[in-house]
């Protein structure tokens, strides 16, 4: 059994740890096919994913003693612990050095091109290459660090960590609920719809708070309401819906959200993983629907976030909703750049200014308006028209949102399995 097996997910970044852990343990090995061992990894990305856990698990894999140096100390001492770690670890090797959080090791300036810290540290990893000594950092921001010290011949291997998505986060899901009694009714699949690309720390704190609830109110089990109320608290700051809104504001909501959710589905079954009329931390006025999947093709994105307006409008003639104007500023954003940057339509609009350097040429400026505005106009007219003939589905989907205020997965699917789907070309 693996170290590894601790850390939940993340099996391409296990596979490349276990492979240089493999090298620490039988380097001669590798030698004798002209391999030498990279100089240093560097585990980087948003905090809470597991950066730490997975080098813990990376040095006592290794079976190597590991000298850790975390940011607890004034400049001066702090640079004290770093030569003294680089010199037990030489004095021991083989051993590790593992700079944790090296990202916060100085704070001085916004580039930290010259600290004092980062200094000292170039100049241990140089001293410390032909003394068997391997170093292991993490970092949450690059651009904290000079490039000088991350650079190969100091760090080879820079391994980024993003959010758990698809399969590890029913795993890590699946795992946190085993501590934990759990009602029959608890749909594992909806709980990791819901969660996908939030940190591994975000997943635990959720699941935490599910448990609370149930506790407080005396259950014997958690439900999966509980659940659900914990990922609405935590995660989007939405409260009970208890803000009072009149019939007419709640179906507009309703209505604005059920677009975006119908236009998701249609095209690109199976990306939303929850749909709610609750106001958020984000957006007092309106819900929000959260997507499970990436969306990489910026056309549907255009779509999906004008279909909220594109949905109230088919209804009344009221063409204000909550959220109407921020998918506008986002619609209009993708719009521009895809002109003025990649040329979308052409290469007559392409702004050479504004890719390779901040601003917008101001020849440009007046015909790129102009065009960005008819597009948007078209995508609106696209939207109207893709909602038109699903206007089943719509009106279902708004239904629902009215009746149960939030829908998980298993309901969008119910909703969208019952409706006959009429797809577009776009």
């Amino acid at each position: 059994m693996s170290t590894f097996d601790k850390v939940i997910g993340y099996e391409s970044i296990k596979n490349e740890l276990l492979q240089i852990c493999d090298m620490i343990r039988n380097r001669e090995l590798y030698q004798s096919f002209g391999a030498n061992l990279p100089h240093g990894i560097l585990l980087f990305g948003d905090p809470g994913l597991g950066k730490t856990l997975m080098a813990r698990a990376f040095a006592e894999e290794c079976g190597i003693p590991c000298y850790t140096v975390r940011r607890n100390k004034n400049t001066g001492d702090f640079i004290r612990t770093i030569i003294d770690a680089f010199a037990a670890a030489k004095e021991d090797a083989p051993a590790i050095v593992f700079l944790d959080d090296m990202d916060k090791f100085a704070n001085e300036d916004n580039s930290h091109r010259d600290a004092e810290e980062y200094v000292a540290i170039q100049a241990e990893i140089d001293e410390a290459k032909d003394c068997d000594v391997f170093v292991l950092a993490t970092a949450n921001d690059l651009d904290k660090l000079p490039d000088s010290l991350i650079r190969s011949g100091r760090f080879d291997s820079k391994i980024e960590f993003c959010p758990p998505s698809g399969s590890d986060v029913t795993k890590i899901v699946t795992h946190y609920l085993s501590g934990k009694r759990v009602s029959a009714d608890v749909n594992t699949e909806d709980i990791s719809k819901m969660l996908q690309h939030f940190s591994c720390a975000d997943l635990e704190s959720v699941l935490n708070a599910a448990a609370i609830r149930a506790a407080y109110a005396r259950k014997d089990v958690i439900e999966m309401g509980d659940l659900v109320e914990a990922v609405l608290k935590t995660q989007y700051a939405a409260p009970d819906f208890s803000i009072r809104k009149t019939d007419e504001e709640i179906e507009m909501i309703a209505l604005h959200e059920a677009g975006h959710l119908v236009m998701s589905e249609v095209l690109c079954p199976g990306s939303v993983g929850l749909a709610s009329i609750r106001a958020t931390g984000r957006d007092p006025r309106g819900g929000f629907v959260s997507r499970c999947t990436e969306n990489s093709n910026e056309r549907h994105s255009i779509l999906i976030a004008l279909a909220g307006k594109a949905a109230a409008e088919l209804y009344s003639s009221e063409t204000y909703a909550a959220g109407c104007q921020s998918d506008i500023r986002r619609a209009y954003r993708w719009i521009r750049n895809g002109i003025s940057r990649n040329g979308a339509l052409g290469l007559s609009l392409v702004d050479v200014e504004t890719i390779e350097s901040p601003g917008m040429s101001e020849p440009l400026n007046v015909a790129s308006e102009a065009v960005v505005h008819a597009e948007l106009e078209r995508y609106l007219l696209k939207a109207r028209d893709i909602l038109m003939k699903n206007r089943g589905f719509l009106e279902n989907a708004r239904d629902a949102l009215i009746r149960k205020q939030t829908l998980l997965y298993s309901d969008i699917r119910a909703l969208r399995d019952s409706a006959t789907i009429t797809k577009a070309a776009v």
